[in-house]
């Protein structure tokens, strides 16, 4: 055995007679650490048992004695699985408690666990040579209707306890992928797919294809490689037309369930060696009327440690049988079909286990339909309900906006025309303004937003602007002291810049001039939203660059005042029928013009071997006098 793995074993069984109170060691089992991987690494121990040693003892200390049990035993297993001439310890039976394996070892495979889908398979004798698309079909889709249960399902909101098997361990194991209930198994939803749908006999092989081959295994055996370090399956299976060499490196215990005259199913790449075609490391599972991770539309999961990707396919699988069709569905059968969509609980069914990707690209579809029809009807709503609100009217004459416009050093466009007057109205109504405006950079965003600040004013109402930096704060303040004190009457010091780097005696300053009403317009960050930040009358609230704010901060801010006003304003183009359906509770106004006068600018797009153009490029520029600057 190798030196080190008999070092680790006398530290692990010493710490199992004492009780696991981590004295094996001086210091801790986590002291030995580094001293024993680099001893392991010297004599060439495997990189995954390394590296699984160290991650499962690096936080031994800070466990209980009873997680402490389970994680040597975890890896325990572990080293058996590479040195199946190690002992069993007393360890093992002390850990068990008889409900579920421990979360520590769940990401091993174990050898004397087979997978019941394997265990059923015993009974098939010879492999058919091929099966059509439609038997494929017939097979993945019987065993749904079987196993639907005859009584009322257990509830969305069901811990996942309550499944067989789930214990508390494998329980808090799922929760680190935010799973806690039945519901959330439901809706894990596959990070993608992989195609292993295609099924081919063996003399139909080509490299590189991913397909799925069934045959029976007509030779198998282990032996060791790289100085007996390492374990190598090798089989051999045929299906009447050829036979096909299949490794699998350091899973010794496949030998153990693949038996000579085992029908299989194999899925993976197709590979080469010496001319002739491998697969190496392929998926497989004994023949059997269902195939879950071969020989079909495979789903591939978000994983954690301690859950393998088989194990929690074989979870969601039994969930989404037994509870997708009972998932009421929120869509009405008129909507369903004027959209041809495909009801709720087959399409939960369809994008976990696709028949085919035609299916599994409607199943999404239905889903994706759902989604956005339901954030469409909250936005909607969120609409209705502040149109019902009350907000006082903020009025101004003719005479002022002529003033405000006459005193700009510029001409607006046709298009900031109409956005003021689409804010003038909004602010004139006896409900709060929601209103989304959409330009550019350098469309004039800012010179409606000051329009709307001085209305707020003139109606002796307070206005803030709230940037998702300080360096756009800062860039707003100084364009609006340069703007407002001469177009809307407000002076320079009724207007105050708030953000994280303001003195401390300032903010406080600013905050009670806030209060007192004394400072007529507030620009700054998150800061705002703090809750030492209090308005004598806020009437209008500007959000820029929305996106980048949260529902809540949002919200937050709009709560200082009593229904104030809100503009957001954004220079992320957003194509009409989304900005609809995302921001279906604001009226919308582009700026889709800019002022005169502006110089057009040039993009360039250069490769990484162009780099040189790029910075020849800026020496010219600096030559002649310009400025630039990188973003990196």
């Amino acid at each position: 055995m190798n030196p080190a793995v008999e070092k680790l074993t006398k530290f692990l069984r010493l710490e199992a007679d004492r009780g696991y109170d981590n004295r094996a060691v001086l210091g801790g089992l986590q002291r030995m650490l580094e001293p024993w991987e680099s001893d392991a690494r010297q004599q060439d121990l495997p990189d995954d048992l390394i590296q699984a040693v160290v991650s499962r003892l690096q936080s031994y200390p800070q466990l209980k004695p009873a997680s402490r049990r389970e994680v040597l035993l975890g890896l325990w297993n572990r080293l058996q699985k590479e040195y199946p001439e190690l002992q069993a310890l007393p360890l093992e039976q002390a850990a068990g408690d008889g409900t579920e394996p421990p979360a520590a070892a769940a990401a091993v495979p174990q050898a004397p666990r087979p997978e019941p889908s394997q265990r059923d398979a015993d009974q098939v004798a010879e492999p058919p040579a091929a099966a059509p698309p439609a038997a494929r079909r017939e097979r993945a889709s019987a065993p749904r209707d079987a196993v639907e249960p005859a009584g009322p399902p257990a509830t969305l909101d069901a811990p996942l306890t309550t499944i067989p098997g789930i214990g508390p361990k494998s329980a808090k194991t799922l929760a680190k992928l935010g799973l806690a209930t039945l519901g959330d198994l439901l809706w894990h939803l596959p990070r993608r797919y992989d195609d292993y749908s295609q099924l081919k006999t063996i003399n139909r092989l080509w490299y590189g294809e991913e397909v799925t081959v069934i045959g029976t295994v007509e030779d198998i055996r282990v032996r060791p490689v790289r100085g007996g370090r390492m374990k190598l399956v090798e089989a051999v299976i045929g299906d009447g037309t050829g036979s096909l060499r299949v490794t699998w490196f350091n899973q010794a215990w496949i030998a153990d369930r693949l038996k000579v005259g085992k029908a299989v199913v194999l899925s993976g790449k197709v590979d080469q060696y010496l001319g002739r075609l491998t697969m190496n490391s392929p998926e497989w599972e004994l023949l059997e009327r269902q195939q879950l991770h071969t020989n079909r539309i495979v789903p591939v999961y978000p994983l954690t440690a301690g859950v393998t990707v088989k194990w929690l396919r074989r979870l969601i699988h039994s969930v989404v049988n037994r509870m997708a069709r009972r998932v009421p569905d929120p869509l009405p059968d008129s909507i369903r079909q004027a959209a041809d969509l495909m009801p709720l609980g087959e399409a939960l069914l369809q994008v976990h286990f696709p028949d085919d990707w035609d299916t599994l690209h409607r199943a999404q579809e239905r889903l994706a339909f759902e989604e956005m029809f339901l954030l469409q009807l909250g936005v909607l709503r969120q609409k209705q309900e502040w149109e019902r609100a009350a907000s006082p009217p903020l009025t101004v004459d003719d005479a002022w906006i002529e003033r405000f416009k006459s005193e700009l050093p510029f001409e607006l466009t046709r298009a900031q025309e109409q956005a003021l007057q689409d804010v003038r109205a909004d602010m004139a109504r006896p409900h709060p303004m929601n209103r989304l405006l959409q330009g550019d950079v350098g469309s004039g965003k800012t010179v409606i937003a000051a329009a709307a600040i001085g209305i707020a004013a003139a109606n002796d109402r307070q206005a803030a602007i709230m940037a998702p930096t300080s360096i756009l704060a800062e860039q707003h303040y100084q364009t609006l002291l340069g703007l407002l004190p001469q177009a809307a009457g407000i002076p320079a010091e009724s207007i105050g810049l708030l953000v994280g780097a303001t003195p401390a005696a300032e903010k406080e300053a600013l905050r009670q001039a806030l209060i007192s009403g004394e400072l007529k317009v507030v620009i700054g960050t998150h800061a705002l939203i703090e809750e030492p930040v209090a308005f004598h009358d806020l009437g209008l609230t500007i959000i820029d660059e929305q996106h980048r704010f949260g529902v809540e901060q949002r919200a937050a801010l709009r709560a200082k005042g009593e229904t104030p006003n809100l503009m957001v304003m954004t220079a992320t183009p957003i194509p009409r029928s989304l900005a609809l359906t995302l921001y279906g509770d604001l009226d919308l106004t582009v700026l889709d013009e800019m002022p005169p006068g502006r110089q057009p600018i040039e993009t360039r797009v250069l490769r990484p071997v162009e780099r040189m153009r790029a910075y020849t490029f800026i020496a010219r520029q600096l030559e002649a006098g310009r400025q630039a600057f990188i973003i990196y």
